[in-house]
């Protein structure tokens, strides 16, 4: 959730793009989408997917400036991520009040949440129309989420 807001935030002006490009050749490869990643860096990240092993490596090191810019961005120490503005932490606020409005809106409609947190959300016997609900409601807030795990007992 975090590097969305960022990019939806364009929290780093003319270099956001960079950051997400980051971002979308790490879910690239999640996917295994060799097409978006070819597009990606000039295509420079191709030639380390010919294994399964090297998809995981390369897939965890973008991970690592993915999230460690993140942090940044809230430092309390002077760095090229951080902008002085931002007293309070306005990616995790954003994402803070997506997840309260989230439950909130379930609460409207009657279902039943038993946990969140700051980008999880866990749903007893959820319901086809509950997990569309949930994409859809991110997607207006620049969210793409992913359906992570359904557990036969939570």
């Amino acid at each position: 959730m975090h590097p969305s807001s960022i990019i939806a935030l364009n929290l780093f002006g003319k270099y956001t793009k960079n950051y997400k490009a980051l971002l979308d050749a790490r879910i690239a490869i999640k996917h295994k989408d060799y097409e978006t990643l070819s597009k990606l860096f000039d295509g420079k990240l191709v030639k380390y997917l010919e294994s399964e092993e090297q998809m995981d490596i390369l897939s965890k090191a973008l991970k690592l400036p993915i999230n460690s810019i993140y942090g940044l961005t809230s430092a309390g120490f002077p760095n090229p991520a951080r902008d002085p503005r931002n007293k309070d932490n306005i990616v995790a606020k954003r994402g803070a009040l997506f997840m309260i409005s989230l439950r909130n809106e379930f609460e409207k409609r009657g279902w039943r949440i038993i946990h969140f947190k700051t980008d999880s959300i866990k749903i007893p016997d959820m319901t086809e129309e509950q997990k569309q609900f949930v994409m859809d409601y991110g997607r207006k807030f620049a969210y793409e989420f992913e359906h992570e795990a359904t557990y036969e007992r939570l």
